[in-house]
């Protein structure tokens, strides 16, 4: 599972912190007419970022931006070919470009428009021009995201470990460690994702991080043969507070800013869960209820996995049997249970 908001704390910083260059001066808009136009595209583009600090609004925030950027025709060179190549007379004021590619490519990833490879490229060409920006910690985690959406894991953890050599703040680190070993499980790396997972776990104290990175040590913990630290890591998750929000969510899982890759992957962390709850459960009635939701989760898992010949389908599968034999056990222990009987004397209800 992966945060793809990362840092905005840091990033509204940056923003609010000043411009990376002044206005464009009058020897510029002669020299570029269109200084001034970008100037003011990126001035409302920063302000819309910025204004609201909602989660659950940033993919509409995001298409908002990327919709000024593109009204406004920002330097944009992999959005369009308007912009024409520098034949060195007329060099582009990189700076501002810079900043403004920075905004613009987390932005197109943030819109969920299937643009990562245009998010990559502008995310490139912004850490390129500008490596040493206040939005590079940034821009360097969007890359990673673009990169792992593009399926180029090793370009994805390139980028999270840049990313943590310039960020300081304990929650960002988190995160981006908790994404580190989401890459790391997904190469096959399990001893360095759990690692990783324990390390983001004890780096931040935000709640949804910390059930995040629960989950994920969870199923790195499992996948590495380790079936009951997985459950409580699961059961640990479980037990985290989240904060309310605007849209409702059953678990961390659900949560509108976090994703999956690939998207069936969810089923897997869900079908964990749904074992730990009903090893933990005091009933049969509710233990018969949770392992139901884990065979049907893991059914979901593996309608897609076995397909794509996926490293952990045949894990999967044996979980699969174990919990289909469990619900069989339950089951029966039910119907072998008395019916209860009311109370001699009682009322009956009509």
């Amino acid at each position: 599972m992966k945060w793809p908001a990362l840092l905005g704390g840091v990033l509204a910083g940056a923003l609010v912190a000043g411009p990376l260059c002044a206005t464009a001066s009058i020897w510029q808009r002669a020299r570029d007419p269109g200084a001034r136009d970008r100037q003011l595209v990126l001035t409302r583009v920063e302000r819309l970022l910025v204004s609201v600090g909602l989660p659950e609004f940033d993919a509409e925030l995001s298409a908002g931006a990327v919709a000024l950027a593109e009204l406004g025709r920002a330097p944009a060179p992999c959005l369009s070919q308007r912009r024409e190549p520098s034949d060195g007379a007329n060099p582009p004021d990189l700076a501002l470009d810079a900043r403004l590619e920075f905004l613009l490519g987390g932005a197109l990833l943030d819109s969920q428009t299937n643009r990562e490879a245009e998010a990559r490229c502008l995310l490139e060409h912004a850490l390129s021009d500008a490596p040493t920006s206040p939005l590079a910690a940034h821009g360097l985690a969007d890359l990673a995201i673009s990169a792992a959406k593009t399926g180029d894991r090793a370009a994805e953890r390139d980028a999270y470990v840049r990313a943590l050599e310039l960020t300081w703040q304990p929650n960002a680190r988190g995160n981006l460690l908790a994404n580190l070993a989401e890459s790391d499980m997904a190469q096959g790396d399990l001893r360095r994702a759990i690692r990783e997972y324990r390390l983001a776990l004890r780096t931040s104290q935000e709640p949804e991080l910390l059930a995040g990175a629960y989950f994920g040590l969870a199923v790195a913990l499992d996948r590495a043969g380790d079936l009951p630290s997985a459950l409580d890591a699961a059961n640990r998750a479980l037990s985290v507070q989240l904060p309310a929000t605007l849209l409702p969510a059953a678990s961390v899982l659900d949560l509108p800013n976090v994703f999956f890759l690939p998207s069936y992957e969810i089923h897997y962390y869900k079908a964990l869960g749904a074992m730990a709850l009903a090893q933990s459960a005091q009933q049969d009635l509710a233990r018969r209820d949770a392992l139901a939701d884990a065979a049907e989760q893991w059914t979901r898992y593996l309608v897609r996995a076995e397909l794509d010949q996926a490293r952990w389908a045949p894990r999967a599968a044996l979980h699969q049997a174990s919990v289909a034999r469990q619900l069989a056990e339950v089951a029966a222990r039910l119907r072998r249970a008395p019916a209860v009987r009311p109370a001699q004397g009682a009322p009956a209800l009509l």
